[in-house]
């Protein structure tokens, strides 16, 4: 089910495979405004709580919008927790073709460690379902 379809983003809930998924649009790229980013994490995080996926697969391949060191840990920190309280249980990022944005991905993912959440980047999210065995 499509939870939000917007300029920057689709998030979406597969309840049968318990499996949460968001793609980010390359319009991201016009995101100028850290509040929006806030938003959205919000959004995303709001949802991760509401439905307790084992499964989120974040999209990155189209993603443009590079985060500020200001803003990645607090990202970092309330996908997680949100995580957390979830019992997700797998957390796959697929790759973004952008460098920049995939370096900023990968500082993120290293401000935070979870016990109890396996964490991996992968090029494709095929790949990403395959190594959820999904």
């Amino acid at each position: 089910m499509t939870l939000r379809d917007d300029r920057y983003i689709i998030i979406e809930m597969d309840m049968e495979r318990s499996l949460f998924i968001t793609r980010w649009k390359q319009e991201s790229v016009d995101i100028s405004d850290e509040n929006i980013v806030k938003e959205i994490i919000s959004d995303i995080a709001n949802n991760i709580e509401l439905y307790h996926p084992t499964y989120y697969i974040a999209n990155q391949t189209n993603k443009e919008v590079v985060y500020t060191v200001d803003i990645q840990k607090w990202i970092a920190e309330r996908l997680y927790a949100a995580c957390c309280k979830a019992c997700t249980k797998y957390v796959a990022t697929v790759e973004s073709s952008n460098i920049s944005v995939s370096m900023s991905n990968d500082q993120m993912i290293e401000e935070v460690e979870v016990e109890g959440i396996k964490v991996k980047t992968l090029p494709t999210e095929a790949e990403a379902l395959k190594w959820m065995e999904l």
